[in-house]
C-alpha cells in the first residue's frame, strides 16, 4: 500500500490515539464502581486494541479486512442502571464524560482520515473503525442517560 506523507501522518496520529484509548478504557475498567461499567469498559478496551492493530498493519503496508459494528443486543435502561453508591456514581460519571469526549475526538480524526485516502480498501477500514468509535460513544451515552448523568 502506497501512502502519502500526509496519510502516514494521519495513521500515526490514529495509532497513538488508539493506544491511548485502549489504555484509558483499561484504567477506567479498573476504576469504575459499577460492575456493568467495568464490563463495558473492558470490552471497549479490547475493541480499541483491535483498532490499534489494524492501524499498525496499515502503517506496515498491509490493509486488513474492514470490520463493521458487531451486532449486540442493546441493553435496556434497567440493565444499565448503576449499582454504585452516590460517590461511586460521581466517579463513574467523570470516567464516562472523559471517555465520551475521547470518542468524539477520535471519531473526528477518523472522519478526516477517510477523506484523505483515495484507495477504497483503506477508506473502508477507516470508515468501519469510525463506525465502531461512534458505537462506543453511543454505549457510553446510553449508560449516562439511563443514570441521569448526561448533561
Amino acid at each position: 500500500m502506497n501512502m502519502t506523507v500526509k496519510q502516514q501522518g494521519l495513521l500515526k496520529d490514529l495509532q497513538s490515539d488508539e493506544k491511548m484509548c485502549a489504555e484509558k478504557y483499561q484504567r477506567a475498567a479498573q476504576q469504575a464502581c459499577d460492575p456493568v461499567l467495568q464490563d463495558m469498559f473492558s470490552q471497549i478496551a479490547q475493541s480499541e486494541e483491535g483498532h490499534y492493530n489494524a492501524i499498525s498493519q496499515m502503517l506496515n503496508g498491509t490493509v486488513p479486512q474492514p470490520h463493521g459494528v458487531e451486532a449486540q443486543r442493546k441493553k435496556t435502561p434497567e440493565e444499565l442502571r448503576s449499582k454504585a453508591d452516590a460517590a461511586g456514581k460521581q466517579k463513574d460519571q467523570y470516567l464516562l464524560s472523559d471517555l465520551l469526549a475521547t470518542e468524539k475526538f477520535t471519531s473526528g480524526v477518523y472522519n478526516v482520515s477517510v477523506f484523505e485516502f483515495d484507495d477504497e480498501q483503506p477508506r473502508q477500514v477507516l470508515s468501519g473503525i469510525q463506525q465502531q468509535e461512534q458505537h462506543h460513544g453511543k454505549q457510553l451515552s446510553d449508560y449516562m442517560q439511563a443514570n441521569n448523568m448526561y448533561c
